[in-house]
């Protein structure tokens, strides 16, 4: 899986845009849209919950298991 992380301003009618992604024109992407913060963004915020609540890190086939498991019902 591939992130991209960009940092943009919402527009006047309350939209933004994303220019410059690395996929191919007719991919479907996910969007998640998160307020920036001052000084964190998301992912060093996450850093910092996974250490407060001491959660193990994982690797990607480690995630991908688990997201299987909850789509399926497991």
């Amino acid at each position: 899986m591939k992130a991209v992380k960009k940092i943009v301003e919402v527009e006047i009618n309350n939209s933004v845009t994303v220019k410059s992604l690395p996929f191919k024109p007719g991919s479907t992407v996910e969007v998640i849209v998160f307020p920036a913060e001052r000084g964190q963004d998301i992912f060093a915020f996450m850093d910092n919950v996974t250490k407060k609540k001491k959660i193990a890190p994982m690797n990607l086939k480690q995630i991908e298991k688990i997201v299987h498991d909850a789509r399926t019902g497991k």
